[in-house]
């Protein structure tokens, strides 16, 4: 049997929507026919991609402005979604924080921001979502990571590499529990990407010393992170789960 990678007549949520790989991946799961939920703390990187989605013709989507580590706005997102799609078949857990303090410059404060958005905040997602999956039989997640999840960050603190690990266990845990409920929960783990978090905080000399280390020798662009999700979410992916899906230019090799 040939699976196509298309996802029309499926609805779902990607979060971290207004900018980065979390926008890149609801303008490239718009174009291959899903309905998608924006979700961003940024109102107006929300409407920027939104603009990108209805100037291609695509469905328009569904614009929700909520912070991924409040319960609260979690649970009022999910409920949003619900109400005008009637059903999730996809979370994408995009959004994320970067933070470069050495660990011994780290405040508690910080910690809990970082460990509150990049790992509780998918958490809250998933705790929120699944409940429905699970009732519908169906369902896929994919948690981006990070390869900093896979060994440590190059340009993070310390609280960044522990949320991204975290993260990564969170989904392979899942993907145990909830393969039995036909739901599917993957951690994708993109290498260096030129996000704009990466390129409003780093000195392009540095963006230039981590290209030489890389074995392609380029950084990765937003829209090919997202295709790799697009696959993972397909029912081209059907018997993957509990993954760690890197896609980071060989970085792992050396």
């Amino acid at each position: 049997m040939a699976w196509q990678i298309d996802l029309s007549g499926k609805y779902g949520i990607v979060t971290g929507a207004g900018s980065g790989i979390g926008k890149a991946t609801a303008l490239h799961l718009s174009s291959m026919g899903a309905r998608v939920a924006l979700v961003d703390i940024v109102a107006g990187g929300l409407d920027a991609t939104a603009r990108e989605i209805q100037s291609a013709g695509e469905a328009s989507p569904l614009l929700i402005q909520a912070d991924a580590a409040d319960e609260n706005q979690v649970e009022r997102s999910v409920a949003q979604c619900l109400a005008e799609f009637g059903a999730i078949d996809f979370l994408v857990n995009g959004h994320g924080i970067l933070r470069r303090t050495p660990f011994l410059e780290i405040q508690n404060s910080e910690w809990d921001l970082m460990i509150g958005v990049n790992l509780r905040g998918c958490f809250l997602f998933c705790k929120t979502v699944l409940p429905h999956m699970k009732a519908r039989g169906q369902g896929v997640i994919v948690n981006v990571a990070s390869l900093a999840g896979r060994s440590c960050s190059i340009l993070g603190g310390a609280h960044y590499t522990a949320a991204k690990h975290g993260l990564i266990g969170l989904s392979r845990h899942l993907a145990r529990e909830f393969a039995p409920h036909g739901i599917r929960v993957n951690a994708f783990c993109p290498g260096a990407t030129l996000t704009p978090m990466i390129v409003n905080s780093t000195p392009p000399e540095e963006i230039d010393r981590v290209a030489a280390n890389i074995p392609r020798g380029r950084w990765a662009a937003p829209e090919e992170q997202a295709c790799v999700i697009g696959f993972v979410l397909s029912d081209a992916a059907a018997n993957i789960t509990g993954a760690c899906i890197d896609s980071n230019g060989g970085t792992l090799m050396i």
